[in-house]
């Protein structure tokens, strides 16, 4: 089957409906993984390598993949109950040694056992609802982040590029990444689905929204209701110290 026709839209009444082929995604497995550690942050800081990663689903992983030679202390899963029953929940040898695995079922309401429901919006604006129509959700994952000894920490959803895309971009932006760069690793997903490309305006409105409320600060305090330590905690554990950028 091509990609192509992997995700049809057909209709359903009057609300279209996608048709999810979960086959493909149980292929995609394990990919779409990256460490979003490396980029240039705020002060002349640098986000931590071997911290936070990012990934597609991991109910099947490849033999020979870099996440196997990682020692996780979190796992989060950002897909659906639906998701989870159909693809699995991760591979048992993520889940040893005392890993914690957390599921924040972001889109729960879109998957259905007919098909994929998603809220109708303006064109666009997909990736911008599926923060403002899961903000309890949003807010549970940051939260978890904020936590003390978490880390290193892995979150996905099932293919790694949405709602992944969507909780990545937010965090770099809250650790001061220049937005070009949060583009740049938010289309990194089409190396994995170049028949479903992703653009960079699609993170517009979320940069809008933020903008909004006067930056980041006022956004993580104004919409996903945390507070200041608990964003203090996360640039702390994510961010390099000043002193090792001079040390280099």
């Amino acid at each position: 089957m091509s990609r192509e026709k992997d995700f049809k839209i057909q209709v359903a009444g009057k609300q279209p409906r996608v048709v999810v082929d979960f086959d493909l995604l149980r292929r995609i497995g394990g990919r779409n993984f990256r460490d979003l550690g490396g980029h240039p942050a705020i002060e002349g800081r640098r986000v931590r390598s071997g911290k936070i990663y990012r990934s597609a689903h991991l109910a099947t992983v490849a033999d020979e993949h870099p996440l196997k030679e990682l020692t996780l202390r979190t796992l989060i899963t950002l897909q659906s109950r639906l998701e989870v029953e159909h693809l699995g929940p991760p591979k048992p040898e993520f889940l040893e040694s005392g890993v914690r695995w957390e599921h924040i079922p972001i889109g729960d309401p879109w998957f259905r056992k007919d098909g994929f429901y998603k809220i109708d919006t303006k064109p666009g604006h997909e990736h911008l609802v599926i923060l403002t129509e899961f903000l309890e959700d949003w807010q549970s994952f940051f939260k978890i982040l904020a936590e003390r000894e978490v880390y290193p920490l892995l979150f996905h959803c099932s293919a790694g590029r949405d709602r992944t895309g969507v909780g990545a971009a937010m965090l770099l932006e809250m650790l001061g990444v220049d937005r070009a760069l949060i583009l740049e690793d938010f289309l990194v997903s089409n190396v994995t689905f170049p028949q479903m490309p992703l653009k960079a305006g699609q993170l517009e409105p979320i940069f809008a929204l933020i903008d909004e409320h006067g930056g980041i600060d006022g956004f993580m305090r104004e919409v996903l209701m945390l507070d200041s330590a608990d964003m203090e905690a996360i640039r702390e554990d994510l961010l390099e110290a000043a002193g090792d950028q001079a040390a280099r």
